[in-house]
């Protein structure tokens, strides 16, 4: 998920004054790739661009974290498929490592970029057509979803994309995809019905649900990353979606009272019948941190599709007491898209940012052993870094969620209802700027202990959680940190064989495989 507004605006105003797998090297990484880049030129003369232009500065900075900038060769910007199809044999021929950029958001090093190598821009693959006959919304990967359901709200339509404004169409999708449609749409790529794909061959092809041809790969894509395929088209169903309650709230948690008021509020909302029950809401809990500061917030989005002004789901974070720091809305919209219009401001760039996964059983003993985990490590370990915030959100994965992603034919996470509700917890760090809900730290020299600090959190919570016998083995990969495997947790481990079987169907001579960028390789 994306890094959320932890911090009022004082408080952030207050920190700022205070102050991947890579694919294999070849005999001459940067000789191969000035040659792929200098072809590229010859082929794409308007489409090609250089350091020191305008276009190259412009997209290879469009990333969301500094732990990921890194200066390539040269850019590479199709307008449609086919440019990809044409440059991949020239890329191939030169031997040179290349990278796939969408949003740019996944704050995994080497994800989107590559240094020496091209870069390959989708920002002007930003295809929006409706098909209305068949109820499905055309959306190109290199927008980002405030493009998306700013256009599908005109329509009174939605998609079930990504919560957060800045982050692009192309990660979401084929990472999973979590949005706040979740309980009765399953994860964002439950919803793709058909997409356009650039296979390591440079062959186009159409993949459709239900086509035999290529059902391996419309399984191994949503879901999968970008092992397979480039894709160059999402087409996903779309529902009918306008008015929705939608509020974003934090309180300063110092006095215990506030914090045991909004865990019990929380853990209400989690139990059997409560809020996480009601497939027509979504929330965002988080806890965080500033040790520079001293301070503990918990905060909490919610949002309730329809136009009940006081969602019940709700009713117990009213009882939540303390200094409220930070609160938008609260009210009925007449266009659903206010909540993620809250949040906009985390488009926010130049700072460092993580994320780290863990996932425990909705239990209040789970959701209570993450929260002082996290929470106690950060100041005791972390009280040293200039700027450092932490947080921790829960993410509920509840059995809604999963069945309706089983009723859509499933995926590669390979999750099904028989697990109950359950959390996936997602732990970062970082310094928060502008009143967002962000994560980040501004000094490359404290990266490494950001790392270990996140790894040492991540294996107490599972150490305990274990003991208790609340915890799940599920790494979500959009979530995931760098050195994380998410892929041996997806299905219980009965996924990964079945991609790289299909990997190497697919990229026989291991094309994407060895020269393609990836956050996490298979």
């Amino acid at each position: 998920m994306v890094f959320r507004a932890l911090f009022s605006a004082a408080l952030l105003g207050d920190l700022v004054s205070a102050a991947g797998s890579g694919p294999r090297q070849t005999y001459n990484d940067t000789s191969a790739a000035n040659q792929a880049c200098h072809k590229l030129f010859a082929a794409f003369p308007q489409k090609l661009f250089a350091a020191g232009t305008t276009q190259f500065e412009n997209q290879s900075l469009a990333i969301w974290s500094e732990t990921c900038l890194i200066t390539p060769s040269c850019v590479f910007l199709p307008s449609a498929a086919a440019d990809i199809s044409n440059a991949l044999p020239i890329i191939k021929a030169a031997g040179s490592r290349f990278s796939v950029r969408a949003g740019g958001h996944m704050p995994v090093p080497g994800a989107q970029s590559v240094d020496p190598g091209v870069l390959i821009s989708l920002s002007n693959l930003n295809e929006r057509t409706l098909n209305t006959t068949a109820g499905v919304a055309s959306i190109g990967p290199g927008q980002t979803w405030e493009d998306v359901y700013s256009w599908l709200a005109q329509y009174g339509l939605a998609v079930n994309g990504g919560r957060y404004p800045s982050v692009g169409v192309g990660g979401v999708l084929i990472g999973g995809g979590i949005g706040y449609f979740a309980s009765t749409q399953g994860w964002g790529c439950d919803s793709v019905v058909a997409f356009e794909a650039v296979l390591a061959d440079g062959t186009v092809v159409q993949v459709r649900k239900g086509d035999n041809d290529y059902a391996d790969l419309f399984w191994a894509v949503r879901g999968g990353h970008n092992n397979f395929a480039i894709i160059t088209r999402f087409d996903m169903e779309y529902f009918h979606a306008s008015s929705a309650y939608a509020q974003v709230i934090a309180w300063n948690a110092s006095a215990p009272s506030t914090s045991n008021a909004f865990f019990a509020a929380l853990n209400a909302y989690m139990a059997p019948g409560g809020g996480v029950d009601d497939t027509s809401v979504a929330i965002i809990p988080t806890v965080a941190a500033s040790p520079s500061l001293g301070l503990y917030e918990v905060v909490t989005d919610q949002f309730a599709l329809g136009n009940d002004s006081s969602p019940a789901a709700f009713a117990n974070f009213s009882k939540v007491n303390g200094p409220i720091t930070a609160q938008i809305g609260g009210q009925v919209y007449s266009t659903w898209t206010e909540m993620p219009q809250f949040l906009n401001s985390t488009a926010a760039r130049n700072m460092r940012q993580i994320f780290w996964s863990v996932s425990f059983k909705a239990d209040p003993r789970a959701i209570s052993i993450a929260n002082h985990t996290v929470i106690d490590m950060t100041f005791a370990k972390l009280a040293d870094v200039a700027n450092v915030a932490v947080a921790l959100t829960y993410q509920p994965i509840s059995s809604a969620w999963l069945r309706a992603s089983v009723a859509r034919g499933g995926n590669v996470l390979g999750l099904g209802p028989e697990l109950g509700t359950f959390i996936g917890s997602l732990a970062y760090t970082g310094t928060y700027t502008a009143g967002l809900i962000a994560a980040q730290w501004t000094d490359a020299a404290d990266d490494a202990l950001i790392v270990q600090f996140c790894e040492d959190a991540t294996a107490e919570i599972k150490k305990q959680t274990a003991a208790l016998g609340l915890d799940i083995d599920f790494i979500y990969l959009n979530d995931a940190g760098q050195i994380q495997k998410p892929f041996e947790t997806y299905g219980n481990g009965t996924s990964l064989p079945k991609l790289q079987a299909i990997q190497k169907e697919y990229d026989p001579e291991d094309f994407y495989k060895n020269y393609l960028a990836h956050g996490f390789a298979l």
